[in-house]
């Protein structure tokens, strides 16, 4: 095997790990359409939300592991106090009982409201002594709104809830199951993408070449899909942690190495064949 062809190997290498750095998280449901005892929430988008990030994560069954992080991509951010997310039920519905699987420092408010303007406490889901993402249920609620909205308040000012769920008769097993999963914190996944953007956007400007193979110059999309994915995740959290800062900087720092290697051997290139001409 030529130098080259070892070289687009590895690049094929960390292109498939660069895809699977991509990924935040993928979820499927096998179970078909959530049953009563999922709740009314289950599946549902909301019909208002404001600075509050990723709201199908708050109602696709997946909760957070207990003690999680908060910041992973398993939860929706909530961006400050006057973050919201408001649910059109379709029509007038009671609602019973309600839980959250939600960051345990903070309280989490349901509200209901029949106009969509005006609405009443329902239920705050209290900070509990735990850290990390904490499960919180209530029963015998005995509320009633076609509109249920869920806010943020008190702790540390970072907000996130994995899962919401509310009913409009509590069945006998409250909350409901849910797919506990372990997340990976936010900071740590864009920090992969980071080095694996460096590491593909650097091996393509030192492999490529014009007489590549078709296949191999698509190959840049590769780099392109991880960076993209890397700024959406940056984008839920920003201003980055110091934790990123390395990372962050590092990236661009190697990818400008690689472009200035392959000036150089470049060069020397096109010097070594004026000199062979010459003689």
């Amino acid at each position: 095997m030529t130098a080259r062809r070892a070289a687009a190997a590895l690049l094929l290498a960390a292109a498939a790990i660069g895809a699977g750095a991509a990924c935040t998280g993928v979820a499927t449901s096998i179970g078909g359409k959530p049953g009563p005892e999922a709740g009314v929430l289950r599946g549902r988008l909301p019909a208002r939300a404001a600075h509050v990030t990723h709201v199908d994560r708050l109602t696709d069954g997946i909760a957070a592991s207990p003690d999680d992080p908060p910041r992973t991509e398993l939860a929706s951010l909530f961006a400050s106090p006057d973050a919201f997310v408001v649910y059109d039920l379709g029509a007038e519905t009671p609602i019973d009982c309600a839980a959250v699987d939600a960051d345990g420092d903070d309280a989490y408010g349901v509200a209901l409201s029949s106009d969509g303007v005006t609405f009443a406490p329902l239920w705050t889901a209290p900070p509990v002594q735990d850290r990390g993402m904490q499960p919180r249920a209530a029963r015998s609620l005995h509320g009633s709104g076609r509109y249920l909205r869920l806010s943020a308040s008190g702790g540390d000012g970072v907000y996130a809830v994995a899962e919401l769920s509310a009913a409009a008769e509590c069945p006998p097993r409250w909350p409901p199951v849910l797919a506990p999963q372990h997340g990976t914190p936010i900071d740590r996944s864009a920090a992969t993408k980071a080095w694996a953007f460096a590491a593909l956007a650097a091996g393509y400007v030192l492999v490529y070449r014009r007489k590549l193979p078709d296949f191999l110059k698509l190959l840049i999309a590769a780099p392109l899909g991880v960076g993209l994915a890397l700024g959406f995740q940056l984008a839920d959290i920003w201003p980055p942690p110091p934790s990123l800062r390395a990372p962050l900087l590092a990236a661009p720092a190697i990818v400008a190495a690689a472009v200035a290697i392959r000036v150089a051997v470049l060069r020397m290139g096109r010097r070594r064949t004026h000199v062979s001409a010459d003689r």
